[in-house]
């Protein structure tokens, strides 16, 4: 912003060196970046931070000037009293909000038989030195208390609007209105705009329009004074790729208590300098609930804080002239301190502390190192110990970490075909490659294999421990999962040459993790479709009818789109649940006394049966003697139908009290095999 300081001295006396306000204002948190001189005027050029919206006018930096100067007095700009009280006599006009939530308040005030004219000297002055575009007396006057005040208004050609009504809405669909830069714009439904009583007539808050200007042949003024939602006028500005002074500072928010006072001043102007008649009632139509906040503030708490020392007269002498109201309190050394509407960043009394240390200067606290305490025996999380215990697992293994960002474009999933019924969406993203949180891990992961895939590494392992994100009926929720790819080959040597990884490789890590918390017992691999795996080789794993983890083939589609040519296995596990199922007490057997016997059985099955139903009717009948059961072929092809596959399993017996003789062994490996014939539908291979 930039700053006249001939202007500015109209409010405060300013007695010290130039250049020593500028250190005291950079130093106060206002940085003034440039002094240039302009036309026997100094200006300066401040960087406005965005918590601080009331140091968007000249009032608001002359506060600061009064405080950190020591001058503590500001003269505040003349506004007629009589002005400011509204009649109860007929009225000229109406003002209508229909979106309440977009302008809660809007204050109309009727000026007739005005002279427009080119400004005044002093006026012209003034915005000239800062850079501002002159265009009548009646506009300038309002772009003049823009600056001094924080607060935009606007004046209409009050002959102009048509049913001499103002009704603040939504744009219609197809609704269009020429700026005063002369531009048509189309508008739409997300754009405030301000009409008469058949159509726009000045997009709220951004710029009026060209059908109601005030031109050298005005003879009433509607002027405008008003409060708009920030989000709304910074869609509209960015939509209309339009920008000006005054949705800069409602994009900020403007001061609420300070809307009548800039109509008040800028209505007196137009009266003294246009020669108008101010109507002796204005419309204020408001909505807002501002509620006075007081927060207490210690003596003893600004220097155990910042170091410095401060009584209460102190306190008081520096907080006053910031516009705060200070009383004492019943309590002793401590002040109640009413803040002003136009300080919304103070709501604690650490807010006003860090005020008395910007005041005082920064660089006056001395500087400390704080004291350190060690902590010792610092408690861990079951869950971060089993993150710290999957990561030292898989890394053990030869599987690389990667980290990827949580935010991601809708395209990302769609590509993956996760579905979209679940998706936290972000209202006003960044970008479009941020605009939703991932509800899976995968989208993300393909990218980094499509990045290593070219640059030519193609035997990869990954994982990655991070948060998925999904929106259920009335919350939303976040779970954290360690995701595992795998793709290229399992190993590559002299001997053995290659092998390519499979389905089995990626279940085999998967299982180390489950044995590695004890649950190895306790879970069932389940063929289940998943859209983003290969029908045929998908599959999760469920724990008490939950499911704990996916794993699959990725589905050769869903590569396409990541420009993956080569084999993808994926896996996620919800380590929350992993954490809740660990066996946290085990239980050892001794070395087995008497020797084992070793049984095998092929059998031919349908294609669609598992695996896992044999293994669950051998469990079950030989009981405690199948004392270990593996699946050690699969086999489709010649001698096989080409509905059918062969299963063959290797059976273990074992008794803990006595050594097997072959009838005992023979007796339950039969009815073992009658079992798997009559309920599977097998054939004897």
């Amino acid at each position: 912003m930039k700053v006249s300081l001939t202007w500015l001295e109209q409010y405060i006396d300013i007695k010290i060196p130039t250049q020593k306000l500028v250190d005291k204002l950079t130093d106060a948190g206002l940085e003034v970046g440039a002094v240039e001189k302009v036309n026997n005027d100094t200006v300066f050029e401040i960087e406005i931070t965005s918590n601080r919206p009331d140091w968007l006018s000249l009032l608001g930096i002359a506060r600061e000037v009064a405080a950190v100067t020591g001058t503590r007095k500001i003269i505040q700009p003349d506004a007629l009293s009589q002005i400011n009280k509204p009649s109860k006599q007929k009225k000229s006009y109406s003002i209508e909000i229909q979106d309440k939530a977009a302008c809660p308040r809007y204050v109309g005030r009727l000026i007739r038989d005005v002279r427009i004219a080119p400004s005044k000297e002093n006026i012209k002055t003034y915005l000239e030195n800062i850079g501002s575009r002159l265009v009548n007396n009646a506009a300038d006057i309002t772009n003049y208390c823009l600056y001094e005040t924080g607060q935009p208004m606007h004046v209409f050609d009050f002959d102009k609007i048509e049913g001499s009504k103002i009704v603040v809405r939504r744009a219609k669909k197809g609704e269009t209105i020429t700026t005063l830069d002369g531009v048509n714009r189309k508008l739409d439904e997300s754009i405030l705009v301000i009409a008469d009583a058949k159509k726009p007539i000045a997009i709220a808050g951004i710029m009026g329009g060209l059908d109601t200007e005030v031109t050298y042949s005005t003879k009433n003024i509607l002027l405008e004074s008003a409060c708009f939602d920030p989000v709304t006028i910074r869609r509209g500005s960015r939509k209309l790729g339009l920008s000006t002074e005054s949705n800069y500072r409602f994009e900020r928010k403007v001061d609420t208590g300070n809307i009548v006072f800039a109509s008040c001043r800028a209505a007196y102007l137009l009266q003294d300098i246009c020669k108008g008649h101010v109507e002796s009632f204005y419309l204020d139509v408001n909505y807002l609930k501002d509620k006075v906040k007081k927060v207490d503030i210690q003596a003893d708490h600004v220097e155990r804080l910042t170091g410095i020392k401060a009584s209460p007269s102190k306190i008081k002498s520096i907080l006053l002239p910031l516009g705060f109201k200070v009383a004492n309190a019943k309590k002793k050394n401590t002040l109640t301190v009413t803040v002003p509407s136009f300080r919304t960043d103070v709501s604690i009394e650490e807010d006003l502390i860090e005020e008395i240390a910007r005041v005082e200067g920064f660089s006056s606290i001395i500087e400390s190192l704080p004291p350190i305490q060690a902590h010792i025996n610092s408690a861990c999380t079951d869950q971060y110990m089993a993150k710290t215990k999957i990561s030292n697992l898989l890394l053990g293994q030869g599987i690389n970490e990667i980290i990827t960002l949580t935010l991601m474009s809708c395209k990302n999933l769609d590509d993956a075909f996760i579905p979209a019924d679940k998706r936290v969406t972000l209202i006003n993203p960044l970008s479009i490659e941020q605009e939703t949180l991932r509800t899976s891990m995968l989208p993300s992961t393909l990218k980094v294999i499509n990045t290593n895939l070219n640059r030519k590494v193609k035997d990869l392992k990954v994982f990655e421990i991070g948060n998925i994100y999904e929106k259920t009926t009335n919350k939303f929720l976040e779970t954290e999962t360690v995701a595992i790819a795998i793709t290229g080959n399992a190993y590559q040597n002299w001997k053995d040459h290659n092998r390519k990884v499979s389905f089995y490789d990626l279940k085999g890590i998967v299982e180390t993790i489950l044995d590695s918390f004890g649950v190895d017992s306790n879970y069932t691999l389940e063929a289940k479709v998943l859209a983003y795996f290969d029908p045929e080789q998908s599959a999760v794993i469920i724990v008490d009818n939950k499911v704990i983890a996916e794993l699959g083939k990725v589905n050769k589609k869903v590569l396409k789109n990541y420009d993956i040519s080569e084999p993808v296995y994926f896996a996620q596990l919800n380590i929350a649940d992993i954490v809740s199922l660990q066996r946290t007490a085990f239980r050892y057997n001794s070395v087995p006394k008497y020797p084992s016997v070793n049984r095998d059985i092929a059998l031919v099955v349908d294609k669609h049966i598992s695996a896992q139903s044999a293994l669950d009717i051998i469990k079950h009948v030989a009981g405690a003697l199948a004392v270990k059961t593996e699946l050690f072929d699969v086999y489709t092809g010649d001698q096989v139908p080409d509905d059918k596959k062969s299963l063959a399993f290797s059976i273990e017996y074992q008794s803990t009290t006595a050594t097997l003789i072959e009838d005992e062994v023979a007796k339950v490996h039969n009815a073992v095999q009658e079992n798997l014939l009559s309920k599977l539908g097998a054939m004897l291979r």
